[in-house]
């Protein structure tokens, strides 16, 4: 267990005031390059605000990191090179974050190597 945050993009997502079971939380950020739900041939970023804006996300492609994350929204879409992030904080948060607005979409995009070098890190760090 482990105090900590996921910042992708600038974005920081969590809390520092709960703790995270590390090896659920790795074994999710895999499932977002592993699993076949997330991937997408065609995405691009316009698509992809598309999906965001017209709600057509707000039941699909999500994915779990541990109760410390359970105030936010969580999808993700992969392509080959990118991916698509849309986070949104719940308007019955339990935790209080600055800078945050309930329930704005906030979308970030990360190339999938960068991602992975952060995973691979993150498991050498734990070993």
């Amino acid at each position: 267990m482990a105090n900590l945050v996921l910042i992708v993009d600038g974005f920081k997502l969590g809390t520092l005031n709960s703790p995270t079971y590390i090896p659920s939380f790795i074994s999710s950020l895999d499932s977002i390059l592993l699993e076949d739900v997330y991937f997408c041939e065609n995405i691009n970023i316009d698509l992809f605000y598309d999906l965001v804006l017209s709600g057509k996300l707000e039941s699909r492609n999500n994915f779990t990191l541990e109760e410390t994350f359970d105030d936010f929204m969580k999808r993700c879409i992969r392509s080959r090179e990118n991916l698509y992030f849309y986070f949104k904080l719940y308007k019955d948060h339990y935790f209080n974050y600055e800078n945050t607005q309930e329930n704005i979409p906030i979308i970030k995009t990360i190339i999938i190597e960068r991602f992975n070098s952060f995973l691979r890190d993150l498991k050498l760090y734990l070993t």
